[in-house]
């Protein structure tokens, strides 16, 4: 499979983004040596996690599962639908894959998808177009050149409609009978481009929320890896509760020992003396009479054992990072995406981690956080910035490389002076104001309810 990359994602009416582009730092160069990490700032309720929501709806959508129910809660609330646009550089072609999510009685569906390729020195070409509205496959051509004339064809491609209508999935990427007509056809871009795409979806491109990145409300971590089936590369996920011994199947206990050992290698470099290890609590047979085994993580420090449960957050997020990092740093095709980076992280570290990655990884990293060190260690280009303005939420500060990106963004807050607001003021005095009324007030109530009782 060839290399693919994120060029850029665009949003109108999801969340409170009615308008919102970014682009990856290597394509607004243009340059091959630039690192592909980009970190969003802004202030709290911007649109910054709304980049990372749109893109695990995209992820999803194009691996081929169901549209995610809270797809529905993104819907601007101005507006009755929003649309996603993705496009990727699998060279030499760049394919850009649309999307729009409508709601119908309270729940989303896909209303709209269209795939379109772009060649160097060429006019963009649209591969496939699909709408719900009349179940139809547009270009014309594209669907003669599916069919060939087979009507046999045709009406599975019809059933098949219907089918993604039931299940809410992607017409290109999602039903197994539509998908399978599609790539198997003599349309040869097209089945490249399905392939390709979904390929990397479901293997490459891993969107962590801020609960996937460490600890779950009920004490969970969840490890993320890259695993080989049938000599092709894929994404897998485990699950391990820290509360209690966990219970794995041999085959689990032995892909669990083979992640460790990769993040062992790298583990102490960036916590020292710190090494993770799996302690093994005996065996029992599962309700299928099959032998399973008992473990738990623990932490080894100078020897020592520490049930990885009694760890702090940042260091379990830490090992929860480290494999997915290792793939990023070394993979031209992997893209990590983490809300809250900084969450839990000692901020010399966070900054250090990121400006290794800005010089030298392969793959591209995208993540937000509040930590502003970040701004001090990589270039102008490897940062975006939302906006107060939902019609054009995310810009890059222009102007010197060699300026200070931080007391940039600062003084840009205080002062203003960028072409689009970056925040929308608070006042401090009114805070404190608020707080005090607000305690009075439940002074007040709690004195009416004593009276009353």
């Amino acid at each position: 499979m060839s290399t693919t990359r994120i060029v850029s994602i665009t949003l109108n009416d999801f969340k409170n983004v009615k308008k919102g582009s970014i682009t990856m730092p290597r394509y607004i160069k243009g340059g091959e040596n630039n690192r592909d990490i980009l970190g969003i700032y802004g202030q709290n309720g911007s649109g910054k996690t709304a980049i990372i929501d749109a893109l695990f709806i995209l992820q999803r959508i194009m691996s081929g599962f169901p549209l995610p129910e809270r797809s529905r809660n993104y819907i601007n609330i101005e507006s009755s639908s929003f649309s996603l646009s993705l496009t990727l550089d699998i060279s030499p072609v760049f394919y850009t894959y649309s999307v729009t999510i409508s709601k119908d009685n309270g729940k989303a569906y896909i209303s709209k998808e269209t795939l379109a390729m772009k060649e160097k020195g060429k006019r963009e070409t649209i591969l496939a177009s699909y709408s719900s509205e009349d179940r139809k496959i547009s270009p014309s051509a594209t669907l003669k050149k599916i069919c060939a004339g087979d009507k046999e064809k045709e009406l599975d491609l019809l059933v098949s409609s219907r089918l993604m209508e039931k299940n809410n999935e992607s017409f290109l990427f999602g039903n197994d009978t539509a998908f399978s007509l599609l790539s198997s056809s003599d349309y040869e871009e097209l089945k490249k481009a399905l392939a390709d795409i979904k390929d990397y979806a479901d293997s490459n491109l891993i969107v962590l929320s801020a609960k996937e990145s460490g600890l779950s409300s009920d004490y969970h971590m969840m490890l993320t890896y890259q695993k080989k089936e049938n000599g092709e590369i894929k994404k897998g996920t485990m699950s391990i509760d820290l509360n209690k011994p966990a219970l794995l199947s041999k085959d689990e206990r032995r892909t669990l020992e083979r992640i460790i050992a990769e993040m062992n290698r790298v583990l102490s470099a960036v916590v020292p003396h710190l090494i993770l290890s799996v302690y093994d609590a005996g065996k029992e047979l599962t309700e299928e009479g099959e032998r399973a085994y008992r473990i738990e993580l623990v932490s080894l420090k100078n020897g020592k054992a520490i049930p990885l449960r009694y760890e702090s957050e940042g260091i379990i997020k830490i090992i929860s990072l480290v494999n997915l990092l290792l793939f990023v740093y070394n993979n031209p095709s992997v893209c990590l995406v983490i809300d809250e980076f900084d969450a839990s992280i000692f901020e010399y570290l966070l900054g250090e981690i990121v400006l290794i990655f800005s010089k030298n990884a392969l793959g591209q990293l995208i993540f937000t956080s509040h930590n502003l060190r970040i701004l001090e260690m990589i270039d102008k280009d490897n940062i975006i910035f939302s906006t107060t303005n939902a019609e054009n939420r995310y810009i890059r500060m222009t102007g010197s490389r060699t300026a200070n990106l931080r007391d940039r963004y600062i003084s840009s807050i205080l002062l203003g002076g960028s072409k689009e607001n970056m925040y929308e003021e608070t006042d401090t005095y009114e805070i404190g104001k608020a707080l005090k009324d607000a305690w009075v007030k439940y002074d007040e109530e709690e004195e009416t309810d004593t009276l009353h009782s």
